[in-house]
């Protein structure tokens, strides 16, 4: 399993410091094309404080998200998913 990240412009906050924002493709194992396991990981991963948005497909088992590296990491957006019932990997293809 992959994951990729890419850099995104910065936008500005209200407190004029810019806001670093990362994209990341995780792989989600165990969701099936119901559609309501990937609606629980979307809840579960928009909670994370610092994610800006998911999106999780659930035909492609993969999960989309855009966050704030500052605010969190892949660590806790990996602890999302399995507070949500589901396994995902690591950089480096460590399966969680």
């Amino acid at each position: 399993m992959e994951i990729r990240r890419k850099r995104l412009a910065t936008a500005a906050v209200s407190d004029s410091s810019p806001r670093q924002r990362l994209r990341v493709t995780l792989p989600i194992a165990g969701l099936t094309c119901g559609g309501g396991g990937a609606l629980t990981v979307e809840r579960a991963l928009v909670e994370v404080p610092g994610v800006i948005r998911a999106y999780v497909n659930p035909a492609t088992e993969m999960a989309y998200v855009e966050y704030d590296p500052r605010q969190t990491s892949l660590t806790e957006l990996n602890k999302a998913v399995e507070s949500a019932g589901y396994r995902t990997a690591l950089p480096g293809g460590e399966s969680r």
